[in-house]
């Protein structure tokens, strides 16, 4: 008979789909301060798209990991309801 001390590891799920943010976040901002730098040097008012597309991607980054975080948290928390009623059932 074996002590369970030491509580077994659980793998992660669905790494290929959080690994990926931090760059998506990066690559989204830069491509935006891009465009804006195109617009500034094409209109010649230096800063102000930069400034303004790089915010509004930003402001749109983090409102899309919000709203797709409050999704997954409440899909999870339906199939932890489902399965501490053993799997019967509606929420």
């Amino acid at each position: 008979m074996a002590l369970k001390l030491i509580p077994t590891r659980r793998p992660i799920a669905n790494t290929n789909e959080t690994m990926g943010h931090g760059a998506e976040i990066a690559g989204v901002v830069l491509v935006f301060f891009l465009i804006g730098l195109g617009l500034d040097s094409w209109l010649n008012t230096t800063p102000l798209f930069m400034v303004i597309l790089s915010i509004a991607a930003v402001v749109e980054q983090f409102a899309k990991m919000y709203f797709v975080y409050t999704h997954r948290m409440r899909e999870l928390e339906k199939d932890r309801a489902k399965d501490a009623r053993g799997g019967q059932g509606r929420v």
